[in-house]
């Protein structure tokens, strides 16, 4: 008598298989815990946790939940602004929550969301942005203190640098 895999549709000549030849997949339906079942798309937590170790929110965005993401970042940039610890540890929540996210909806105890390549290209493009912008503030602020500091330097009528300013 043959028997048809409930997964992949294949026949077996075997009396009573416990697993299907063609996917490996139980024969009589059930998934064990922790196992994917068959045919539902799965989430790689350590790409999802190296994402979110480039770009606090990456993984997040990488997981389905772009809000979330942006949420993330706009704290780990927020953070690390006013204090660095702060900005450090949400970023390593970051890394924590996307891998442990991306394994639960492996294990089917949350629902499973579809990466958007377009949301993870625009997220990327966009804190890459912000942090640009935020360095070129940071790096003016720098330098106008130390311009500051130089005192007022000028030209004079005759075409000479008024250097009294330097000493």
């Amino acid at each position: 008598m043959n028997t048809i895999c409930p997964h992949c549709g294949k026949a077996t000549s075997e009396e009573s298989p416990r697993f299907c030849s063609g996917c490996g997949a139980r024969m009589d339906g059930t998934t064990p815990p922790g196992c994917p079942a068959p045919g539902v798309p799965q989430k790689n937590p350590l790409i999802a946790g190296f994402c979110s170790s480039f770009l606090p929110g990456l993984g997040q965005v990488c997981n389905g939940e772009t809000v979330k993401g942006f949420v993330i970042f706009f704290l780990a940039i927020a953070g690390a602004f006013f204090l660095l610890i702060p900005g450090l540890l949400v970023w390593l929540y970051a890394m924590y929550d996307a891998y442990a996210v991306a394994g639960k909806m492996n294990a089917g105890e949350i629902e499973y969301r579809e990466t958007r390549i377009l949301h993870m290209i625009l997220f990327i493009v966009f804190a890459l942005v912000v942090i640009g912008v935020l360095l070129i503030i940071i790096l003016t602020i720098i330098m106008a203190g130390l311009m500051a500091g130089l005192g007022p330097l000028g030209i004079d009528n005759s075409g000479m640098f008024d250097t009294s300013g330097l000493f």
